[in-house]
């Protein structure tokens, strides 16, 4: 490589770098209207598998598309009447949980020396030994209004993800006869890659986080039902949602259910046990074992490259973003893999750089061995 060419790469490497920053802010700043997008996008790809399925019996493509969305409005909205009214009930008995918490706080305060009035409620207690700025009681009212104000406002984003994932859904069928009008050439043939790739990577991968992640939520609602464990559906709820988060989201949902069930099974250690101990078994057995089994190879990113992503995309957009986190890295190293100038980039957010290095020698066998995009293929852009 010459100098100027070195010069040239150097140029290239800052620009994308700069480009990189101020697509990064420009998301940030348009996340209310972005991120429902991005949601639809990945519901479609969700229901995509289901409406091809339908399909292959000769079922027409647009009412499979209306069917799967019934299903899914439907279970949107049995699912969320249930957790609403488990959440109201939550709050309803709060006076019934007050001296539950109250007396396993003296049981832990007396324990470790820590502050304690009987005189005064749970939240007093404990924000005595977090300290002044740790004000619980005003946090919880703060989060409660705040749930309550955007009641209209999920309400409208949950309609407009709806929407688009039909009309996503109906592009798909049509999308490798757009690619075959729009280019020509080895441009055609390269773009044709790309997004059949990230299509096909990423409708799998989230297709089986959500049916492993469903199984996870059922599981754990028929374990915290056997005990008798008091909102058991926000429980497996909470365990489909967090299951979505890699790593973190089954720590934080088997932590959760536990101390709900320390708090209302105390001093009774058998349930308290049996839920510790079922939430980690069906969390490890599905995420450890079975959902790799299924997937069959993982997606060839780093460890480290998906916890910094946990934390780039929370940044960006809280708690959505974690969850959207690994499907956008997955496009994001399709794409590098596929631009030569991109390639270090590529090899950076991989696992084994001799892995992403094979995915560059089978890009570039393909791109050779076609100069255009078959007719019948066309119909791999949507998977």
């Amino acid at each position: 490589m010459t100098g100027r060419e070195q010069i040239s790469r150097q140029i290239a490497y800052l620009l994308i770098f700069i480009a990189t920053i101020l697509l990064f802010a420009v998301l940030k700043i348009t996340a209310s209207v972005v991120i429902p997008v991005i949601l639809a996008i990945m519901f479609s790809f969700v229901l995509l598998p289901i409406v091809r399925g339908m399909n292959k019996i000769h079922l027409p493509w647009i009412f499979n598309i209306v069917v799967v969305t019934i299903l899914f409005v439907v279970g949107i909205a049995v699912l969320g009447t249930l957790v609403f009214a488990s959440l109201r009930t939550i709050l309803s008995e709060y006076s019934k949980y007050e001296s539950k918490f109250l007396s396993i706080y003296k049981f832990f305060a007396n324990r470790f020396n820590l502050g304690f009035d009987a005189d005064k409620s749970f939240f007093y207690n404990l924000q005595s030994a977090l300290g002044e700025q740790f004000n619980i009681g005003i946090m919880m009212r703060r989060m409660l209004f705040s749930l309550s104000a955007n009641m209209v406002s999920i309400a409208r984003n949950i309609l407009v993800i709806v929407l688009m994932f039909i009309f996503l859904l109906v592009e798909m069928h049509i999308t490798g006869e757009k690619l075959r009008e729009a280019f020509e050439g080895r441009m055609k043939n390269r773009l044709f890659q790309i997004v059949k790739r990230i299509m096909t990577q990423v409708v799998r991968f989230i297709s089986i986080k959500f049916f492993i992640s469903l199984a996870t939520g059922l599981l754990i609602y028929a374990t915290a039902k056997i005990v008798g464990l008091d909102f058991a559906v926000v429980w497996g709820f909470f365990a489909f949602v967090l299951n979505f988060i890699p790593n973190f989201g089954s720590i934080v949902s088997v932590a959760a259910t536990s101390v709900f069930a320390l708090l209302q099974f105390f001093p009774h250690p058998a349930p308290i046990i049996f839920i510790v101990a079922g939430t980690t078994t069906v969390n490890m057995v599905l995420g450890n074992f079975i959902e790799p089994r299924i997937e069959g190879h993982n997606l060839g990113i780093s460890p480290f490259v998906i916890l910094v992503m946990l934390s780039l995309w929370g940044w960006m957009w809280g708690f959505v973003g974690m969850i959207l986190a690994v499907p956008l890295t997955v496009i994001i190293k399709i794409i590098c893999e596929n631009i030569p100038l991109l390639h270090p980039v590529a090899i950076l957010l991989g696992n084994k750089p001799q892995d992403t290095r094979l995915e560059f020698t089978t890009y570039e066998e393909e791109d050779g061995l076609k100069d255009t995009v078959p007719e019948k293929e066309s119909d791999t852009a949507h998977p």
